[in-house]
């Protein structure tokens, strides 16, 4: 089962769209903890076992240099970050994916292309 935690640049749009579709996400916004450091993010998602939606590219460099602990972190690099278009490109693959080949792995999602490094 996935589970997702959406930083606080994911739009609450994209967050909801993903609960209509069954997804349990866990917003940082909606938590009250936006402000909180990448870090302390990246813990949190760790302690629940979730997976980091964000359009923040230092989410990348966090969990590859120094090699911290993570569940996974889905980077949405869309050339148009509006909701609207990270909703008609994140749904389809999330529904499509298996779990297994994206957990604990850093995902870049852009348009056209996926990477899983």
């Amino acid at each position: 089962m996935f589970k997702f935690l959406a930083d606080e640049n994911i739009a609450p749009r994209v967050v909801d769209a993903l609960r209509k579709e069954k997804f349990d996400v866990l917003s940082i916004y909606e938590e009250k903890l936006s402000g909180a450091s990448d870090a302390s993010i990246l813990k949190l998602a760790q302690k629940e076992k979730r997976i980091i939606l964000t359009h923040d590219k230092d989410f990348g460099n966090l969990i590859r240099q120094p090699h911290l602990p993570h569940s996974g972190v889905i980077l949405l690099r869309l050339r148009d970050q509006s909701p609207q278009n990270v909703i008609i490109h994140l749904a389809p693959f999330l529904k499509e994916i298996k779990l297994n080949k994206i957990k604990n792995r850093l995902v870049v999602l852009q348009e056209g292309k996926i990477r899983i490094i």
